[in-house]
């Protein structure tokens, strides 16, 4: 297979000037320019591995040609037009395939989807470059579920009764066509069953965002192949709307951010929208220009989604040029973002994300119309909040490499000057709590609390000893299986600081609230009412029911009126966990006054212990 379109080119580097600029969250059109090169120097080499890992036998039975065919069609085109195979080869989806598959063939987990289809993406891709340069041949694809997608040119549906079949390409000088069992499918404008890519261009001048609505191709989805879901034509006026909307935030605000953006992003694959406050957002190293998203609550949401994935895939297409963590397995650690423990790789990505998140909202306060000012205040002390504590941490994790040091400390500078600025009270004090809240439910989920310590505990509450507290050493995390939901009061404090009538709807009609706030529940809309009062009689029942009700042990705490001199508080937000094992062990033989045994736990916690840098991870 050697061939031109297999050239990595030059060695790739990244400059001083750069990497102090990525460092500060920033990257300017160039820089993207660089990055993109050398992801385009990366996926081709992840190309190459796979189709290194594949033996002579692999195709044997497949109904395609061999991958030599594909790929020497592929060297054909790039030979007339080398421009479309980079194109091509620089598709995000083609990072995603490309890394899927070969753990596929490494690792050979069960699938439904024949391997000759997964392989056969490579046909897909030699047929579009066949296409776009004006070759004329034939080349079987792969039909997936009735769609034969032929990336960045369209896809044609086609009748078959199976979820896995071919089609037949042609195409030349008298134009293109794709047929299966009997059908036959020409790209035309005019032809129903075939279907162009959905572009998008919003915005105006060199600022313009193109990007392309990924609906079919079965790698659109950083998390794996999945089937086709075309949007429907109002979906996608829906989208062009939005995004214009978001560009326009961002274009006005946030220009370095936008341009940078601008140069990087090709893809936008649209999954199923979430409830309102939880949009689903992600991006992958193995896919730089590409993000999954759900359809936005609105253009500020969209505008600081793609600040934060951006930031995501800028993070990543330098780890693939600079070793920024030294990563240990049985170690994990807090993020005020995630419902799991974290490794230190983790750690930074979401502390890279989230510095860009914060400089959104720092500037967005100002710039937002005044009933969104509430909001973005809230935002901007909640985020500036997290992203500091998790950078103090790995700045003391020991899980730095030199460049990782910097890296991290010229960000953690940056975030530490956004901490002298000023938020109004309620929304300052609204952000801590919730901050606080999300710690407390995290630490009951996810910290292993050891039987003996619990054994020690138990002995002295029934002697009527003072508690002996255990060093936060002695425990360990586990992530808990679908936790999810610890962000279900932040969501309700959403809903109240701007959309006020459903928040009231929430108040007036309590029971309505977990239809619409999963995980939520009447006592929480009493707490971010804040009626802490009725809030704590509320958690206090639940819990007198269910005495290992996380949610309603931390809501008990942060319903409490003197967190800092109540030992219940103190305990409850500080020390979870604890008070959750004991209550299950002491509830085996019967009913447990959860608000005393806090009291007892409370009253022997030291007045200020830091957290531990990280956890044991079992």
């Amino acid at each position: 297979m050697s061939t031109d379109v297999g050239s990595l080119g030059s060695f790739h580097s990244v400059s001083v000037r750069d990497f102090q600029s990525l460092a500060h969250g920033a990257g300017d059109e160039a820089l993207i320019a660089a990055l993109l090169q050398s992801e385009r120097s990366w996926r081709l080499t992840l190309v190459f591995s796979l189709l290194g890992s594949v033996s002579d036998g692999t195709m044997v039975d497949s109904p395609l040609a061999g991958l030599d065919t594909a790929w020497a069609l592929l060297a054909r085109a790039s030979d007339v037009d080398r421009d479309v195979t980079e194109d091509l080869m620089g598709r995000p989806e083609v990072g995603v395939w490309a890394s899927h598959t070969l753990r596929r063939l490494r690792r050979n987990p069960p699938s439904d989807i024949p391997l000759w289809a997964e392989l056969g993406y490579l046909h897909a891709l030699a047929a579009a470059a066949a296409i776009r340069t004006g070759l004329t041949a034939e080349l079987d694809i792969p039909v997936r579920h009735g769609t034969a997608v032929i990336p960045t040119v369209g896809s044609a549906m086609l009748p078959l009764d199976s979820p896995f079949g071919t089609a037949h390409v042609r195409t030349g000088p008298g134009g293109t066509e794709i047929s299966a069992s009997g059908a036959v499918v020409r790209i035309a404008t005019d032809c129903p069953a075939w279907h162009e890519p959905i572009r998008v261009r919003v915005g105006h001048d060199e600022t313009d965002l193109r990007v392309e609505l990924a609906d079919r191709d079965a790698y659109r989805d950083l998390r794996g192949p999945s089937a086709p879901r075309p949007l429907h034509p109002a979906e996608t006026a829906r989208w062009r709307s939005m995004l214009s909307e978001a560009w326009a935030i961002l274009i006005r605000d946030h220009q370095p951010a936008a341009r940078a953006i601008a140069a990087g992003i090709r893809v936008l694959s649209p999954v199923p929208a979430k409830e309102p406050f939880r949009q689903l957002s992600a991006s992958g190293g193995e896919a730089f220009g590409g993000m999954l998203l759900s359809f936005p609550d609105d253009s500020t949401q969209l505008a600081v989604t793609l600040v934060h994935e951006f930031q995501h895939q800028k993070l990543g297409a330098l780890l693939h040029l600079l070793t920024l963590t030294t990563d240990e397995p049985s170690v994990r650690y807090y993020a005020g973002w995630r419902d799991d423990p974290r490794p230190a790789g983790g750690l930074l990505q979401g502390a890279y994300a989230f510095a860009g998140v914060t400089e959104f909202w720092r500037t967005h306060r100002f710039r937002c119309r005044p009933a969104a000012a509430a909001l973005a205040h809230f935002e901007f002390a909640l985020w500036r909040r997290q992203t500091l504590r998790v950078l103090r941490t790995l700045a003391g994790s020991g899980r730095l490499t030199g460049h990782g040091s910097r890296f991290v400390g010229d960000l953690l500078q940056q975030v530490e000057e956004h901490e002298r600025e000023p938020v109004p009270r309620v929304e300052a004090t609204l952000a801590a709590d919730l901050a606080l809240d999300h710690e407390a439910l995290w630490r009951a989920h996810n910290i292993v609390v050891p039987d003996l310590v619990v054994a020690d505990l138990v002995a002295a509450w029934a002697r009527g000893a003072s508690a002996p507290i255990p060093a936060e050493a002695s425990s360990a995390v586990r992530a808990t299986p679908d936790v999810g939901l610890l962000d279900s009061r932040a969501v309700l404090a959403r809903y109240r600081l701007t959309r006020a009538s459903a928040f009231e709807q929430f108040q007036n009609d309590p029971e309505t609230v977990s239809a619409s706030v999963l995980g939520a529940s009447a006592a929480d809309v009493a707490l971010i009412a804040g009626d802490r009062e009725a809030a704590g009689r509320a958690y206090r029942v639940r819990v007198e029911t269910a005495s290992d009700d996380v949610h309603g042990l931390v809501g008990l705490g942060l319903s409490r009126p003197d967190r800092t001199a109540d030992p219940v508080a103190r305990a409850l937000l500080r020390r979870p966990e604890l008070v959750r094992a004991m209550a299950a062990r002491l509830s085996v033989s019967g009913a447990v006054d959860v608000v005393r045994l806090a009291a007892w736990i409370g009253a022997a916690l030291p007045p200020d212990r830091p957290d531990p840098i990280g956890w044991r991870a079992v």
